[in-house]
């Protein structure tokens, strides 16, 4: 892949956005280096050959952290680990249960292997990523609401627990740039279509609740997980995302309300989301979309969407 394609880009004097716009990862670099996300498969080569055109040795490269758990974020892990062993690995405390769970493994690896025949067919890769002989994404520590991340040169990074899109989730605010790194905080976010898919495949109340609380810090920019950086005017941003929450929940509520399906409902999201990325294929969309129509079910009738 040639770096050209993809170049890395310098968001501040000490952060950098690496990968592809739809599958980014970030690299923080103080007197060490913070991989931020895990890449995927596919991704990882990228994601190399970038920091090799920075000009950024790999031993400096410290640690590895995940904002959470899914597979578009983790499954550059053992390719990473496979050639730089001395990476340390972090991410929560409930991620590290999660992945004691063995059994998942096989479906971390059926998506990535989606994303990358995604990808592949976008010409956005020369060729599918190699296969591994045995697939390891054990954190070497984990790290929970209050822990910071020292990188030296003033570059520290705190920790905030944000529940709602995953059990797992995490934040991560760095105080010196004002740099938030949002993760899937606040669902899916396409700026060209101003577009928002909201992401409470957990609970709609943790969800609404973890955009509160990154409210509260004075951001300069709120870095996603996909498509988008927000500069200046975060809150607003946070709104935002909590405005388009309330319409696509109040919407499912009203459409049960008069007699429609879930299956229904379920393939009208579905097809929204087609619609604005072909980020995932359709019956995964399908499926996280049927599982939004169960939380919004479950949801305080009488839940607040302000900040």
């Amino acid at each position: 892949m040639s770096p050209i394609k993809h170049p890395p880009i310098s968001l501040t004097a000490n952060f950098y956005q690496l990968g592809t716009p739809a599958f980014p990862a970030f690299l923080s670099m103080g007197e060490i280096g913070m991989l931020i996300e895990g890449g995927t498969g596919p991704t990882f080569p990228i994601i190399v050959e970038q920091i090799r055109t920075l000009g950024i040795s790999p031993e400096k490269i410290k640690y590895i952290i995940l904002t959470h758990s899914h597979a578009d974020h983790i499954g550059g892990i053992p390719h990473f680990k496979r050639i730089w062993p001395h990476i340390k690995l972090i991410g929560s405390k409930v991620a590290d249960k999660i992945f004691k769970k063995k059994e998942l493994f096989f479906d971390y690896l059926l998506a990535d292997t989606a994303i990358a025949q995604l990808m592949k067919a976008k010409d956005e890769i020369n060729d599918l990523p190699p296969a591994l002989n045995d697939y390891h994404f054990e954190l070497d520590s984990s790290v929970k609401e209050g822990d910071s991340i020292d990188l030296g040169k003033g570059i520290i990074w705190d920790v905030y627990e944000t529940p709602g899109h995953s059990p797992c989730h995490i934040c991560l605010f760095e105080r010196m740039e004002g740099t938030l790194v949002v993760g899937d905080c606040t669902g899916f976010y396409v700026p060209e279509k101003d577009a928002f898919w909201p992401n409470y495949f957990v609970s709609l109340e943790d969800y609404v609740n973890s955009i509160r609380k990154l409210a509260t810090l004075p951001a300069n920019r709120a870095v996603l997980s996909h498509n988008c950086i927000v500069y200046g005017k975060v809150r607003e941003y946070l709104q935002y995302a909590l405005s388009a929450t309330e319409k696509y929940h109040r919407e499912i509520i009203e459409r049960l309300a008069n007699g429609e399906t879930v299956e229904k409902i379920a393939l009208d999201k579905a097809r929204f989301v087609d619609s604005i990325t072909d980020i995932q294929p359709f019956k995964i969309m399908y499926d996280l979309s049927k599982l939004m129509i169960n939380r919004s079910q479950k949801a305080d009738p009488n839940i607040s969407f302000e900040l």
